[in-house]
């Protein structure tokens, strides 16, 4: 059985934004009902606090630990080249499908 990544839950058929393609990624290992997943509907397109990138944004809430959090910041700036959405969508170093792959490799590392 091919593994689906979490880019194959963005824009599908249930027309995920990024933020709810990384808790659907993890739907099942995190115990995550849809309505949380649904709920994050108002955080894809640069709208999670502070202009943060979305799947980034659910990956930092799914991981829920502070010691953490600066890392992860860190790491994901460092490939996308920034941590605020449309600053990412600007520089165009990596797609909005890449990002939401980058943020689950963060949470599966973790």
């Amino acid at each position: 059985m091919i593994q689906k990544k979490a880019s194959d839950y963005f824009h599908n058929e249930d027309s995920y934004n990024c933020a709810q393609a990384i808790l659907k990624n993890f739907q099942l290992e995190y115990s995550i009902s849809q309505e949380m997943i649904d709920s994050y509907s108002d955080y894809g397109g640069g709208r999670a606090e502070n202009g943060l990138c979305g799947a980034l944004y659910a990956a930092k809430n799914l991981l829920n630990d502070p010691k953490k959090t600066e890392l992860i910041k860190e790491e994901f700036s460092d490939k996308a080249g920034s941590i605020n959405c449309r600053k990412i969508m600007k520089l165009k170093k990596l797609p909005c499908a890449d990002c939401v792959d980058l943020a689950a490799q963060i949470v599966d590392e973790a």
